[in-house]
C-alpha cells in the first residue's frame, strides 16, 4: 500500500477540508443548552420542517465476523463491532428529557476538549406499536462518527422514517505514515459495515418480539453516505466498484479479496435499496475512479447527488460531476452549492470549535452558512426519499425545479411589496418550489431520466 498515499496526496477522502481526524465518543449527557441541529431556521425551505413524531434513540452494535483488518504488521482476520445509533418514531411522553452526544475534539497541538451535540430524541424511548416505517442508513465520512450528521438523522426521524448512522470507528491518524493502513481499512469496510447493519435490521423486522424491528418496513430502504460514506452507499446500493481502479490495486491481496467477495455477495441485499444519496461522494477523480463508465451507465437505483461545485477534496468538476454525467439508466438529481467546498454533510461546528481555526474548518464552509446548507439539504433530501420510500408523487416537484440555476427563477415583486416568507407552490412555476421569494440563490439543479430504450 505504499503508493496509496501518493493516489491521495491532494486529501481525495477527508470528511472535511484538510483536518485533524476526530476521536468519537458516544456519551449521553446532560439537558442540552442549545437548540437541536435537526431544527431548521426560519429561513429553510418548506420541506425541512419537522415532522409530527416524537423521536427516540438507541445505541447498536452488531458483529462483523471473518473481518480482513490491516495494520502496520499486515492484514489479520476477526470479528469487528459495528457501532451504531438509531433514531426512530417514539412514544416519548410530553416532557421527557432529551439527551444529548458528547465527543472529543483535538487540536493539531494535541490541546481539546469534549463538544456537545444537541439533540431531539429521548434515550431508549418506547417505538410506536403497529406502524412500520422505512429504514435509511447513514454512512458518515472519513473520521467522522454516528452522530456527525445529527441535522439529517434526527430529522428525517420525526418525519416517519428509522434513521440508522454507522459509526465506522475509522483509525485515526496523528503519523501521515499511518494513512495507508486506516484509508485501506476504509475501503474494505464501508459497504461492508453498510452492508451488514441492512441485514441485521432487516432480519429484526421478521421478529415478533423485537420492538425495534417491528417498526421497520424491510422493502422500503434507502441509504444515505457523505464523502467516503458516500462512495460505501454507492457500492452497497449495487454499483459495483471497478477491480482495476489504482485504489484498490495498492490493497493487499486479502483484503482486496474481501472487498470484492462482499460486492458479490451483497447482491440480492443491494436489489433489495430503493434510493441513494451521496453527498460529496469519493471515488470519481480520475486519480482514483473506482467504478467504470460501464457500471455507472448500467445503475438504475434514483439517485441523488449532493455537492459544492468548488469541491476540492473530491473533486466536484471532474469527479462527482463525471460520476453524474456516465449515469444513464436511472432517475437522477444532482444539486451543486456555489462556491461551496466539501463540506455539505455535516452538523455545523459547535461553539467550542470557535476558538481555533483548525477545528472550526473541519466542520464550516467558507461562503456558505452550514445551518442554510443542512435546512435546503433537508429539504431535497426529504422530498426525495418521500417520493422514494413513501411512494409520494407530489414531492416529484420539489425535485424537477426550474430554471436550472436557482437564481434565474422569476418570482417578482411589486414595489414596496414585503416578501412574507410563503414559499413557492404551483402558482410560481418559474421560481424553485418551497422557496420563499428571493431565497432560491446559488444553487443548481440538473437533473436525468433512464435513457429510453
Amino acid at each position: 500500500m505504499k503508493n496509496l498515499r501518493r493516489l491521495l496526496v491532494s486529501g481525495l477522502v477527508l470528511a472535511g477540508a484538510a483536518q485533524p481526524a476526530l476521536q468519537a465518543q458516544s456519551l449521553p449527557a446532560a439537558q442540552p443548552v442549545r437548540q437541536a441541529y435537526a431544527v431548521p431556521p426560519p429561513d429553510a425551505p418548506e420541506l425541512a420542517a419537522l415532522g409530527s413524531y416524537a423521536i427516540g434513540t438507541q445505541a447498536l452494535a452488531i458483529d462483523a465476523p471473518d473481518s480482513v483488518v490491516l495494520s502496520a504488521a499486515g492484514p489479520t482476520r476477526t470479528t469487528r463491532t459495528i457501532r451504531a445509533r438509531v433514531w426512530y418514531p417514539a412514544a416519548a411522553q410530553p416532557g421527557a428529557a432529551r439527551t444529548s452526544f458528547s465527543h472529543v475534539l483535538p487540536r493539531p497541538d494535541g490541546t481539546g476538549g469534549p463538544f456537545v451535540i444537541p439533540s431531539l430524541a429521548v434515550d431508549g424511548a418506547a417505538p410506536i406499536k403497529g406502524q412500520r416505517f422505512p429504514l435509511v442508513v447513514v454512512s458518515h465520512g472519513y473520521s467522522g462518527w454516528d452522530t456527525f450528521m445529527t441535522w439529517l438523522t434526527e430529522n428525517l426521524a420525526t418525519k416517519g422514517y428509522v434513521v440508522v448512522a454507522i459509526d465506522h470507528a475509522d483509525l485515526r491518524v496523528v503519523n501521515p505514515a499511518d494513512f495507508p493502513v486506516s484509508f485501506g481499512n476504509v475501503l474494505v469496510h464501508r459497504a461492508r459495515d453498510i452492508r451488514f447493519v441492512i441485514d441485521d435490521l432487516t432480519r429484526r423486522a421478521g421478529k415478533a418480539g423485537d420492538a425495534l424491528g417491528q417498526e421497520i418496513d424491510a422493502d422500503q430502504i434507502g441509504l444515505v453516505g457523505y464523502s467516503m460514506g458516500g462512495f460505501g452507499v454507492l457500492g452497497a446500493a449495487g454499483l459495483d466498484y471497478s477491480p482495476t481502479s489504482p485504489v484498490f490495486g495498492q490493497l493487499p491481496a486479502p483484503a482486496r479479496d474481501q472487498l470484492f467477495a462482499s460486492q458479490k455477495a451483497g447482491k440480492p441485499l443491494a436489489a433489495r435499496i430503493k434510493a441513494v444519496v451521496a453527498l460529496a461522494p469519493f471515488g470519481g477523480s480520475p486519480a482514483v475512479r473506482v467504478w467504470s463508465e460501464a457500471a455507472l451507465a448500467a445503475f438504475a437505483k434514483p439517485v441523488l447527488l449532493i455537492d459544492g461545485d468548488d469541491d476540492d477534496i473530491v473533486d466536484a468538476s471532474g469527479g462527482v460531476s463525471w460520476v453524474f454525467a456516465q449515469m444513464a439508466n436511472n432517475e437522477r438529481h444532482f444539486l451543486l452549492y456555489q462556491n461551496a467546498r466539501h463540506n455539505v454533510g455535516g452538523n455545523p461546528p459547535p461553539p467550542e470549535a470557535d476558538a481555533d481555526f483548525s477545528t472550526r474548518e473541519y466542520f464550516a464552509e467558507p461562503v456558505w452558512r452550514t445551518e442554510r446548507i443542512n435546512a435546503i439539504n433537508q429539504h431535497f433530501i426529504t422530498a426525495f426519499l418521500d417520493l422514494h420510500l413513501k411512494g409520494d408523487e407530489a414531492k416529484r416537484a420539489y425535485l424537477d425545479v426550474a430554471p436550472p440555476l436557482a437564481g434565474d427563477g422569476q418570482w417578482p415583486l411589486a414595489p414596496f411589496q414585503n416578501v412574507g416568507g410563503k414559499p413557492a407552490g404551483s402558482e410560481q412555476p418559474g421560481f424553485w418550489r418551497g422557496f420563499q421569494r428571493r431565497w432560491a440563490l446559488g444553487l443548481e439543479m440538473r437533473g436525468g431520466e433512464p435513457a429510453k430504450r
